[in-house]
């Protein structure tokens, strides 16, 4: 027992010294943003983003040996981190105007799709099957859209086995990534209100700021959601999700029957920042069996079925689904 306790007491110290070589790595960087071109502005900030990205994926790994205080401080610090970045982008580079490239897709119901506008309305919904930009090869972004139905279908870099996501500024959308050709790594979302959210099976972590009246299914390895309100989360998760600055949250399990061994789903377990009572928190509940049992058959055993529909009604058909003000 004894040499158990030392041998994660080890592990937790050299975490902790990687962590702050890599931290300060990345506020230098930050720090250096003022003096980089801005032509080469948008590759500065990518390589920070990859190497924020990383950051957080060893801390996933190491959860399993550092206390869960740790880990809310080394979350905070990653967030901070992320918060400072955006800050340098959006002060030092112009937003990029929004835009889909042509594509030629297929449709399995005909029909006429209206031209697309900046700034799209409930009355010109078509299907779109890439992200308003690419940042590099190893991230998808979808950013800045509304009424939209986006999937991973010829969205992926070429050549490219898995992916990191990342969904930011979308209202009333569907975002299905359920695709059995390429595996996403990792998933980020950042303000995203009134939208339903399909994922398969994420490799690594989820990470939500910002997220309301929505609703998500996912299977995942860690989950982290901040500054949610009136969302609805089937879950699958192999770790203890953690929630801050969150209400209204209502999470179910997720079926799911691709599990072959003997595994927990902690969807049930949440671990909520903002209350550190004995007493349940007042922020999340479980689903009642039967308000799990109907989100799972509406919205992930009917998607083929509501798919089938046309475009602009399968649209609508998920977005009912979401929760009322």
């Amino acid at each position: 027992m004894s040499n158990s306790v030392d041998s994660s007491t080890d592990a937790s110290l050299k975490f902790w010294n990687e962590f702050k070589l890599e931290r300060q790595g990345i506020a230098d960087q930050l720090e250096r943003s003022k003096t980089i071109p801005t032509s080469q502005l948008p590759e500065h900030f990518n390589n920070i983003l990859q190497t924020i990205n990383r950051l957080e994926k060893e801390l996933t790994k190491a959860t399993e040996y550092i206390p869960p205080y740790d880990e809310r401080q080394y979350s905070m610090q990653i967030r901070s981190l992320v918060q400072d970045l955006e800050t340098e982008r959006t002060n030092l580079t112009p937003k990029p105007k929004f835009s889909f490239k042509s594509r030629k897709t297929k449709a399995k119901t005909p029909t006429t799709t209206p031209t697309t506008t900046d700034t799209p309305t409930t009355d010109t919904v078509a299907v779109k099957h890439e992200p308003g930009w690419v940042e590099d090869e190893t991230m998808l972004r979808f950013s800045d859209i509304s009424n939209q139905w986006l999937t991973l279908e010829d969205s992926r870099p070429p050549g490219k086995q898995s992916v990191d996501v990342s969904l930011s500024n979308l209202h009333r959308c569907v975002v299905s990534l359920l695709d059995d050709t390429i595996r996403v790594s990792a998933l980020h979302v950042k303000n995203v209100t009134e939208c339903v959210i399909l994922c398969g099976s994420i490799e690594g972590s989820v990470l939500l700021y910002g997220f309301s009246r929505s609703v998500m299914a996912i299977d995942c390895h860690q989950f982290r959601m901040h500054d949610a309100v009136n969302v609805d989360i089937l879950l699958c998760v192999s770790s203890r999700p953690i929630i801050e600055d969150c209400d209204q949250v209502r999470v179910g399990p997720l079926k799911n029957n691709e599990k072959k061994e003997p595994f927990v789903n902690y969807f049930d377990q949440m671990e909520d920042f903002n209350w550190l009572r004995k007493q349940a928190s007042p922020h999340w509940r479980v689903l009642t069996e039967d308000e799990a049992t109907k989100l799972n058959t509406s919205v992930v055993d009917d998607l083929e079925k509501l798919t089938s529909l046309p475009q602009k009604e399968h649209l609508d058909a998920f977005l009912e689904f979401i929760p009322k003000p």
